[in-house]
């Protein structure tokens, strides 16, 4: 799932509400000195409460404006 990252108080609750576990929390950054603008969330079904792991950040773009290698390998391969 993609968000908002100032909603993500509500949108844990409202997953575990619901019946799904939120496992891996990530941060997308517009810019390394930009604060998050997106959050990636992965949650399974009937899935243990605990276990939420938060992986390193996504850095869209470096500081010239190009892509970071990693975007650009999720966007063209």
């Amino acid at each position: 799932m993609v968000h908002r990252p100032d909603r993500l108080q509500e949108l844990l609750s409202t997953l575990m509400q619901n019946g799904l576990a939120p496992k891996r929390i990530r941060f997308v950054h517009p810019k390394a000195d930009r604060e998050a603008n997106m959050v990636l969330i992965e949650a399974i079904k009937a899935g243990k409460p605990d276990g939420i792991r938060i992986l390193p950040p996504v850095v869209v773009y470096q500081a010239d404006g190009t892509y970071t290698q990693e975007v650009a390998h999720l966007l063209y391969g």
